[in-house]
């Protein structure tokens, strides 16, 4: 057990002088931290504002500012103009899919699960007016006329007009 009245009195002065250290430290460290957090913020903003184009208006310089009617109407024109050339509202779109004259999965047929014997895989497909189904293999056609190019428990894929797809076979 420690015996506090054989501390002597340096001893308690330098454990003071630690803690008091120590708490020092502490306050000025979260300090400094909360303080660089501020301005990492700040900086970020203005970076922000600054290198986001699409938000900046030109703005017309102070002597180009006119109070007649006609130039008036010549500058809205001109930042009109600005505007457009802007392209705000413009957005990259990818070249949509062909129109397609048929259903990819016409309603008279539906996929209804996958089998496999041994490492042949196959798929199972249900057509109406019939009570059994009937298994497709890799390299087959499924009745809209894709081929099947791979089989797995959970996904179909098939080649179709050149463009390979992937079928989800699960609920989601």
């Amino acid at each position: 057990m420690l015996n506090l009245k054989k501390i002597s009195s340096k001893q308690w002065a330098a454990s003071f002088f630690v803690i008091a250290c120590t708490v020092i430290g502490a306050l000025l460290g979260r300090y400094v931290l909360f303080d660089s957090l501020v301005q990492t913020r700040f900086e970020s903003q203005q970076k922000q504002t600054q290198s986001d184009p699409a938000f900046l208006v030109p703005a017309a310089p102070p002597e180009k500012v006119v109070k007649d009617e006609k130039k008036s109407a010549e500058n809205a024109q001109k930042v009109a103009m600005d505007f457009s050339e802007l392209r705000v509202w413009e957005v990259a779109v990818r070249q949509p899919l062909p129109p397609r004259k048929e259903a990819l999965t016409p309603p008279r047929w539906r996929i209804v699960g996958v089998t496999s014997v041994g490492s042949e895989k196959s798929v199972l497909l249900l057509f109406d007016n019939q009570p059994a189904t009937e298994a497709r293999k890799i390299g087959e056609k499924l009745p809209g006329g894709a081929k099947i190019v791979e089989i797995a428990q959970d996904q179909l894929k098939i080649s179709l007009n050149g463009q390979i797809m992937k079928l989800n076979l699960r609920k989601q």
